[in-house]
């Protein structure tokens, strides 16, 4: 099931990314070839009726949009390089800009319908130290020592400095109010003073108002944190060993959704959406960057790099790609089996 999981993440973000540029060109009158869901032999396809092929390909690895005339001179003028600078600009881009656009909805819709998992002043579970003293599960803590609690750090942070001195939990109680008195004992795992009890955990949801703000400092927080990564790879070499292909990334996928539940799978959701959306604006031959990065180079001269340099470099690029890709995917499967 969880591996179902992963799959489908992956297939919903590469399909959101090439309808993003499907959706644009269509926008802007692009007449669209193929659109293709997985790379390689075709295993299935069918036609819309303005003439676009839809298809479905072995390998779960990506997907594509087939623009008419593209990557060849054409006099045509339905052709793809015939098209207005900013149009072409605009249908490339917004490949990525369709998975920062999903990570975002995720984030909101996560926070605002779902609800933030979020760790409140109640008792959860009860160890017999605490126990014994009286503490019971769903206890709603609201003062300790005479300090009303605001939140679960004002619990910690009385506890943590009695030094080993009683403390007075004052709880309520179904629909009564009372009073804990429990010696601390110091705990050497966590070098602190506990009392023996976790926190409850609830889901709260926040309003679609303030999730908004929320979601685009997340997911701007995310852009920062894979952009030194990637730089961090480049410059320095760190983090070669952990770079994976898709196999290693569906393994990952399923195995921490396994433990952390739908949350940590919408965060991932959202994590791999903007991941995809940085790395296609690399301007790497094969990505959606190195197109960007001629359109730019032919709206600043005032005419298009030669069609077929453009296509043979943005081939080999993708031939590049896919064989670093064969090496990951070969290099995942040996990491499971050792595993």
């Amino acid at each position: 099931m969880y591996v179902v999981l992963a799959i489908l993440l992956l297939g919903v973000l590469i399909i959101a990314h090439e309808a993003g540029h499907f959706w644009a060109a269509r926008a802007c009158g692009i007449e669209v070839q193929e659109f293709a869901m997985g790379m390689g032999p075709l295993l299935a396809k069918w036609k819309s009726r303005r003439g676009t092929q839809f298809s479905i390909r072995l390998l779960p690895i990506g997907g594509f949009c087939q623009f008419y005339g593209e990557d060849e001179e054409d006099s045509d003028p339905r052709a793809f390089g015939n098209q207005a600078v900013w149009k072409r600009m605009l249908t490339v881009a917004s490949g990525p800009l369709m998975n920062f656009a999903v990570a975002l909805l995720v984030i909101v819709l996560y926070m605002s319908a779902l609800g933030l998992l979020t760790t409140v002043p109640r008792v959860g579970e009860v160890e017999p130290h605490a126990a014994e003293a009286g503490l019971m599960a769903g206890d709603t803590l609201l003062a300790v020592n005479g300090v009303d609690v605001t939140d679960v750090s004002t619990v910690l942070t009385e506890i943590s400095g009695s030094a080993g001195e009683n403390v007075t939990l004052h709880v309520r109680r179904g629909g009564e109010e009372l009073d804990v008195v429990i010696e601390p004992f110091y705990d050497e795992e966590v070098a602190r003073y506990r009392v023996g009890f976790t926190f409850a955990q609830e889901r709260v949801r926040i309003s679609l108002l303030r999730s908004i703000p929320f979601s685009v400092s997340y997911n701007v927080e995310s852009v920062r944190l894979i952009v030194q990564t990637l730089k961090d790879l480049v410059f320095k070499g760190e983090g070669v060993s952990d770079v994976t292909g898709p196999v290693g990334t569906v393994y990952v996928i399923q195995e921490v959704t396994q433990q952390g539940g739908i949350d940590i799978y919408l965060e991932l959701l959202a994590l791999i959406s903007v991941n995809l959306g940085v790395m296609n604006l690399l301007p790497i031959p094969g990505l959606d960057g190195s197109r960007l990065l001629f359109l730019l180079v032919e709206a600043v001269r005032r005419k298009p790099v030669k069609r077929e340099l453009e296509g043979a470099i943005h081939g080999a690029g993708f031939i590049l790609l896919m064989a670093l890709m064969v090496a990951l995917t070969y290099k995942d499967i040996m990491q499971i089996f050792v595993r």
